[in-house]
């Protein structure tokens, strides 16, 4: 009871506070900017589509993936470690953890309330941007979204909160090891930087370095030679590149939205399962980390 306690007083301080609405206010502007792409027409119609509007309606799921799917994978990050980076550090830098601790608390109920404020904050900071931008959208539009519509952002909304979760729990993690908000911070960012731009880049030059350079060989049509890279370099090549990327938390998330942009839903949950065990096992060495070290 006494976490729950702690999580209540937690998680008021934080929707409170100008930080977390500041990043809610940022969040939605930059998705619904995105979302604007939505209202723009298409430029061909299948064959059987009534009017525009119908199309627009059949695919408007799909439509909203595409055009916040880049805003998603960058801003959603940032939202978790701004929400996570001094979750734990800053209790220790103002002295709130050691006065918590002087009262009949454990140091578990600290952790596990700040958890579960901290869980419930991100949820509200990703998702609440998520449906208003989304409830805007639709008014642009105009058009009542289609239950398979429906269904399909509802599950996109669920896979955002998963991917968000991983990056808050090592946000955390940072916080409750380096017990410095500063640091915390910092070292987020650089794991994020290189798992969501250094890595893709420096996985060619990897590959290039164990495969050597790529071979070619000659195709003629008509009167035109054309280079055709040799199958087998390319099928390691791409082997390869996916077990570099394995590291990075952004490929997963970005393997379920490309199921979900096939419009064939989720049929290879690998990506979810790895960022929920990540997430899980990061939260346990954090609330491991806590518990045993001295807070002074």
């Amino acid at each position: 009871m006494k976490a729950l306690e702690i999580a209540r007083v937690e998680f008021g301080n934080i929707v409170r506070s100008n930080k977390f609405l500041a990043i809610v206010a940022i969040f939605t502007l930059m998705l619904f900017s995105g979302l604007c792409k939505v209202t723009e027409p298409t430029p061909m119609v299948s064959i059987g589509a009534t009017t525009p509007e119908v199309q627009g309606t059949e695919k408007l799921g799909l439509k909203v993936i595409n055009s916040i799917g880049e805003y998603v994978l960058m801003f959603v990050p940032l939202v978790a470690i701004m929400l996570g980076f001094d979750a734990i550090s800053s209790k220790v830098e103002k002295g709130i953890a050691r006065t918590l601790l002087a009262q009949p608390v454990f140091r578990d109920h600290i952790i596990v309330g700040t958890f579960v404020a901290g869980l419930m904050s991100l949820i509200a900071g990703v998702v609440m941007p998520l449906a208003l931008s989304l409830s805007l959208a639709v008014l642009l539009l105009r058009i009542t979204p289609s239950l398979t519509d429906v269904a399909l952002i509802i599950t996109y909304i669920g896979v955002v909160a998963v991917f968000a979760l991983a990056y808050y729990t090592l946000s955390v993690f940072f916080s409750t090891v380096m017990y410095n908000s500063v640091k915390s911070l910092v070292a987020s960012i650089l794991v994020w930087l290189f798992s969501s731009f250094m890595l893709p880049r420096l996985s060619s030059a990897i590959i290039r370095l164990v495969l050597g350079p790529p071979k070619y060989e000659q195709v003629q049509m008509g009167q035109m030679v054309l280079l055709k890279a040799d199958p087998d370099y390319m099928k390691k090549f791409f082997e390869l590149r996916s077990k570099i990327l394995s590291l990075s938390l952004d490929h997963h998330f970005n393997m379920i939205q490309s199921q979900l942009l096939m419009g064939m839903g989720i049929n290879d949950y690998t990506g979810l399962i790895v960022l929920i065990i990540f997430s899980l096992a990061v939260l346990i060495a954090s609330f491991i980390v806590f518990v045993k070290r001295e807070v002074r």
